[in-house]
């Protein structure tokens, strides 16, 4: 078995835990707050023009639009993007570490010295309707030599207003607050795995791929729990 497989093999047998726990939470948050989310969809696959691999979680959160104005600012989208770093961190039980720099931040293996992906200083995005965060990958144990500085990890809010809130077509939970949608995406495109052929390559997919799923999984539930957003590390938009 390829030896960056293994950190990946203990993180699963950590994660499958915590995806469920993640799951009730967003189900009793929805019973409190009214916020809701839609079903988690995954796509993911192998772009058969170039070989590299794509991987996109998307889901719609229903949320009071007096919520989410409260939040629809540039230095909530730095919280937002330093609120995935979080939670990978918090997900993984502190297994996998985030170590910031001048130049990038790192995901590491307990050791800063153990580089899992390197990505450079993000790039951001923000109108009225959209929030785009976008961190291009530049190296680390998990991504083979031709994939440095190639491929990008980005999330991506889109919101539309004036939507049905939650249970408006069962009688007695209508609301006469307004409401809007947001639409959420997890996105990692252009990435070329250092488990690429044969058995190497179905390992990545059973444990590196697999574990990004269920983190994306996590995280997009969690954003449904009405939790503060962590404030950012370098507070660029801030």
């Amino acid at each position: 078995m390829p030896a960056v497989a293994l950190p990946l093999l203990v993180l699963l047998a950590i994660v499958a835990v915590a995806a469920a726990t993640g799951r009730w939470r967003a189900r009793r948050v929805a019973r409190e707050t009214g916020v809701r989310i839609g079903r988690v969809v995954d796509h993911t696959g192998i772009d058969a023009s170039t070989g590299s691999v794509y991987s996109i979680q998307t889901a719609t959160i229903t949320t009071p639009t007096s919520s989410l104005d409260a939040i629809w600012t540039p230095p909530h989208l730095e919280r937002l993007a330093r609120s995935y770093w979080s939670y990978m961190e918090r997900f993984s039980l502190g297994i996998v570490r985030v170590h910031y720099d001048e130049r990038g931040r790192y995901v590491c293996f307990l050791s800063r010295r153990i580089v899992l992906l390197g990505f450079s200083e993000p790039e951001y995005e923000f109108t009225a309707t959209l929030g785009l965060v976008r961190w291009p990958i530049t190296r680390g144990l998990l991504i083979s030599r031709r994939g440095r500085s190639r491929g990008f990890l980005e999330i991506e809010v889109h919101r539309r207003d004036g939507v049905e809130p939650p249970g408006s077509g069962r009688r007695g939970t209508g609301s006469a607050d307004p409401y809007s949608q947001v639409y959420v995406e997890l996105e990692v495109s252009q990435f070329y795995p250092a488990m690429s052929s044969g058995f190497a390559y179905w390992v990545y997919k059973q444990t590196q791929s697999r574990y990004h799923v269920l983190l994306a999984y996590g995280f997009i539930r969690s954003l449904a729990q009405g939790e503060d957003l962590p404030r950012s590390v370098i507070g660029r938009l801030g």
